[in-house]
């Protein structure tokens, strides 16, 4: 057969091929099988040291004490829980896992196969070849026809990334492995575990027993340690120490995590203000001592403090702190005296005219009130030094240019130039009254006032023997002294006072000098936490109410102060306050 006429035999059939149909379904079943897919499965190796976790050995255990638990002043409970550690040994094996694979057909391969196939199968049963093939022929062309196409779709390619079924197995042993678990314990023995707290070197608590709960020990550590032991700013740590069997723990635990901060008023009398400043304009009431306040913070001389639920602030002199439970807040007292304005307390109002206007008395008014450090303010100061004034004009009849009103001076220089300007307004002849009123202290036989100081100043002591010879050398009529100190130092030398009285009286019979308070004793303030609130020191009320009794005597005066101050300051504050007389009793303050 020439290969021309082979040529056109091809052609023919393959157009019948086409034109039968055959070639098309040929297509359609190479597309069909091409997008056609399968999946395979296979198990991998993923760990090569996976732990059993069903082959295990226990190795050891052991116990301990362990405390994890916060502490604060609303939860002062300390928890000891025994715990044990047990020490497993396990079994480390390779381990596999089962994933699934999809393939998909390559469709260039599929395609030659399925052509080949497909010309195969037309040779072996058309009879429009050049040579008819034999029964032999057409068995050995349908089997490659057959072969050409299995191997088309043999030749696969992986769809996607393979996905784990879940399935694992464990498979031979490659080690071993120990690990740790910690877990509660229940007592293991009868044994009752015993606590011990101590601080600074100090026992507290020393071997008390104290059960289990399950595997717990809890201790209250308000009802085992009495706060009234701690100073304002503990250094030291409070120690909890539990031992049970050989096993044993210690905890540190800082005061402040179990008790709170409180203040408790010890001045006679102190002012609640709403910043921290010496201002009269700040001052939201007044505290009477006993007072207790829950303490917020300190600064420099101040504490701020809870009144309610308003931060307030008082003094740091005029209160000590104390550490207490929490539930110390819940019953705090506080004696409140509301802060009254002038003349509504009794000596304030009604005052009587006792004389006429005089040109020839005069008054001096000092008094020091404003104090820092370890100095309390003296709360009523500056309203004493005003009831004073009224009196003087308003009774007396002094004008107001003869009266010099002064205070809180720190030099004896301030009290020079303030008593210069009295001596310059008056005649010499002229009748002068003086009041003081501030801190004293006696030093080396002779008597000072304590300057009042303010926030960077320096404190300093006003000799008062010089006062009291400047006021003997201005030849003055009559000097009446009625001096409200009160004395911070111990010294009991009443020789001291009636010195410094001397230097007046000895020169000058028409003189007198009453002391409010012996020399060691203080001037306390007219403020009872249970009784009536006279916002005066105790002295200076008693004086005031001589006056509006129309008691112008010296003698009467002294009389009425002898018997009322000693026995209201025993009353209040059950310590003594004896007023001290020197000089001319028949004295009269009227002209």
């Amino acid at each position: 057969m020439g290969v021309e006429k082979f040529y056109n035999r091809f052609n023919s059939v393959v157009g019948d091929m086409w034109s039968s149909g055959l070639f098309g379904i040929l297509m359609i079943s190479v597309i069909s099988l091409t997008f056609a897919s399968c999946s395979s499965t296979s198990w991998v190796v993923v760990n090569e040291e996976e732990t059993d976790i069903n082959d295990f050995e226990l190795v050891s255990s052991q116990f301990y004490l362990e405390s994890t638990n916060g502490i604060t002043p609303t939860q002062p409970l300390i928890h000891f829980d025994l715990k044990k550690v047990n020490l497993y040994e396990y079994a480390q094996r390779v381990k596999t896992e089962r994933f699934i694979q999809r393939y998909r057909p390559r469709l260039g391969y599929v395609m030659l196969g399925v052509a080949g196939a497909g010309l195969s199968y037309y040779a072996a049963f058309s009879d429009r070849l050049l040579t008819e093939p034999s029964n032999s022929q057409r068995f050995a062309l349908v089997g490659a026809g057959t072969m050409l196409t299995g191997l088309s779709f043999l030749n696969m390619k992986p769809v996607g990334e393979p996905s784990a079924t879940g399935e694992s197995r464990l498979l031979r042993k490659t080690g071993t492995v120990q690990e740790a678990d910690t877990s509660d314990a229940l007592p293991y023995n009868d044994q009752i575990p015993t606590f011990r707290i101590s601080y600074n070197d100090s026992v507290l608590v020393r071997n008390e027993e104290r059960e289990f709960s399950g595997s717990r020990i809890t201790i209250n550590l308000t009802e085992e340690i009495d706060a009234g032991l701690f100073n304002e700013d503990p250094t030291e740590n409070i120690l909890v120490e539990v031992s049970y069997d050989s096993l044993s723990i210690a905890k540190e635990i800082p005061v402040s995590s179990i008790f709170e901060q409180f203040v408790v008023v010890n001045a006679q009398i102190t002012a609640l203000r709403t910043d921290p400043s010496n201002n009269p304009n700040n001052i939201l009431t007044d505290l009477a001592e006993g007072s207790q306040l829950k303490l917020v913070e300190r600064r420099d001389n101040w504490y701020k403090v809870l009144y309610g639920i308003s931060e307030t602030w008082v003094s740091a002199n005029d209160v000590q702190t104390i550490w207490r439970s929490s539930e110390f807040a819940s019953d705090l007292s506080v004696i409140a005296i509301p802060n009254v304005p002038f003349g509504s307390v009794d000596v304030e109002k009604d005052i009587p005219v006792l004389t006429q206007s005089s040109s020839n008395s005069s008054a001096f008014i000092l008094s020091n009130y404003q104090y820092e450090e370890d100095l309390s303010e003296r709360i009523y100061g500056q309203r004493d030094a005003r009831l004073m004034q009224e009196y003087f004009l308003q009774a007396f009849g002094m004008r107001s240019n003869n009266i010099v009103n002064i205070s809180n001076i720190n030099t004896q220089v301030q009290l020079d130039r303030a008593y210069s300007r009295l001596i310059n307004s008056i005649n010499a002849s002229s009748n002068v009254t003086i009041y003081l009123s501030g801190y004293a202290e006696i030093r080396d036989g002779k008597v000072f006032l304590v300057g009042s100081v303010t926030e960077g100043q320096e404190r300093q002591y006003i000799d008062l023997h010089d006062f009291f010879a400047a006021l003997n050398d201005s030849d003055l009529n009559r000097v009446i002294v009625f001096a409200d100190l009160d004395f911070i130092d111990d010294e009991r030398s009443d020789q001291a006072l009636q010195k410094l009285a001397s230097v007046i009286t000895d020169n000058n019979s028409e003189s007198a000098v009453i002391f409010g308070a012996s020399s060691g004793q203080r001037s306390a303030m007219y403020s009872s936490s249970t009784g009536e609130q006279k916002r005066h020191s105790i002295f200076t009320y008693y004086l005031a109410q001589a006056f509006k009794q129309g008691k112008t005597s010296v003698n009467e005066i002294r009389a009425h102060l002898e018997r009322n101050v000693p026995f209201t300051s025993r009353s209040i504050y059950d310590r003594p306050q004896n007023p001290l007389f020197f000089g001319n009793a028949d004295l009269e303050l009227t002209d």
